[in-house]
């Protein structure tokens, strides 16, 4: 078995709504956590109203631009869904959360 010892900020925000009009403000959205290498495993995904995956990502802290898969081709104003799923060096930092993503130009 292994012990965990090291201390470790597993927290994080996960914020609702941002602006892409490329205006330098809000123009992304991130899951911010306090400490990015708490975390062993790490998956974001973000749907549109119709089930679709619109993006992915395995990487903390990896901005979302509103685009569809990493290309040229970006979402619509509108209600996103995203799933979140982290899995940390210390077992007690495991979560899974879902929600929306409100999307404003």
């Amino acid at each position: 078995s292994c012990v965990y010892l090291e201390p470790c900020d597993g927290s994080y925000f996960i914020p609702n709504t941002f602006t892409p009009n490329n205006d330098g403000l809000n123009d992304g959205w991130e899951i911010i956590v306090a400490d990015e290498s708490c975390w062993k495993v790490w998956n974001v995904q973000i749907y549109n109203r119709w089930g679709s995956l619109v993006w992915e990502s395995n990487t903390v802290g990896e901005i979302w631009p509103a685009s569809v898969g990493g290309g040229s081709y970006y979402v619509a104003d509108g209600v996103y869904l995203y799933k979140v799923q982290g899995v940390g060096w210390d077992p007690s930092n495991t979560f899974t959360n879902t929600g929306h993503i409100t999307i404003f130009r």
